[in-house]
C-alpha cells in the first residue's frame, strides 16, 4: 500500500511539473537577420531558430511568417545583442547511417581552416523526452551560451568530426604541424583542453597560426557566409 501511495505521489508531482512548464512556454525571441536560399536569393526580416525542429522562422515586414528547412536554406544569421557577436548557421550534409544522409542546420562557432559547428544534443531518458517539445527549443540567450546542451563537430573536407574524439580524430591527424606551438600555448594560458571551451580556444589558435603562415594558409571553412 505504501508503495502505491508513493508512486501516486511521485506521479502527481511529475504531472504538476509538466503542467506548470507547459503553462510557461518560452516566447519566441526574434532577431533582425537574413536567410540565403539555395538559389542565392536573400530574404531579410525577423529571424528565429528552433533547434529541436531544425527549422528557421522568418517574419517579414508585412507580417507574413515563413518556415524553412535545411533543404531550402543554405545559410542564415543575425547579430546577437546578448552575446555581442554575429551568429551564422549553415546547411550541411550529415550521415544518418552507412547508406543515408540528411541536410541539417549547424551553427558556426569557429571559422577558419578548421571550422567548428554545433547542433543541439539529442535528449535521452523518459523525463528529458517529456520536456523536449520543440516549443522549448527556440533559441534563447541562456540556452545558446550553455555548451553542455550542444554537440560540437570540426568540419573538414566535407566531413563532420565529433569533438568528443578530439585527439584521435582531430588533433593527431590535422593539427600536429603546430604541435609545439599549441602545447606551449596551452601551458602559457593554462587551457584545459579536455573541455569544449578549451578545445575551441585551441582550434582558434591553430587557425591563427595557419593563416599567418603563407606556405600553409588556406581559405576559411565557410567563405560564402555573409558578415
Amino acid at each position: 500500500m505504501k508503495t502505491i501511495c508513493k508512486f501516486t505521489y511521485t506521479a502527481l508531482i511529475v504531472l504538476f511539473s509538466v503542467s506548470s512548464i507547459q503553462a510557461n512556454q518560452p516566447k519566441i525571441i526574434w532577431q533582425n537577420g537574413h536567410l540565403v536560399l539555395w538559389n542565392k536569393m536573400i530574404l531579410e526580416g525577423d529571424v528565429a531558430y528552433n533547434w529541436s525542429a531544425e527549422m528557421v522562422l522568418l517574419r517579414q515586414s508585412d507580417g507574413r511568417l515563413h518556415t524553412y528547412s535545411a533543404n531550402q536554406v543554405s545559410q542564415f544569421g543575425w547579430f546577437d545583442m546578448d552575446q555581442h557577436k554575429r551568429r551564422n548557421f549553415v546547411s550541411l550534409v550529415k550521415p544518418i547511417d552507412k547508406d543515408r544522409t540528411n541536410r541539417v542546420f549547424l551553427e558556426i562557432c569557429v571559422d577558419g581552416p578548421l571550422a567548428v559547428v554545433r547542433r543541439l544534443r539529442q535528449p535521452h531518458g523518459l523525463l528529458k523526452r517529456m520536456f523536449s517539445h520543440p516549443s522549448y527549443s527556440t533559441d534563447q540567450p541562456i540556452m545558446a551560451q550553455n555548451h553542455d546542451l550542444f554537440v560540437y563537430f570540426v568540419y573538414d573536407a566535407g566531413n563532420l568530426l565529433e569533438m568528443d574524439r578530439f585527439y584521435s580524430d582531430i588533433y593527431q591527424p590535422l593539427m600536429t604541424t603546430y604541435d609545439h606551438e599549441l602545447r606551449q600555448y596551452v601551458r602559457d594560458h593554462n587551457i584545459n583542453d579536455r573541455t569544449i571551451l578549451g578545445r575551441l580556444v585551441l582550434i582558434d589558435r591553430y587557425n591563427s597560426l595557419v593563416q599567418h603562415e603563407s606556405k600553409t594558409a588556406s581559405a576559411k571553412g565557410f567563405p560564402d557566409v555573409m558578415n
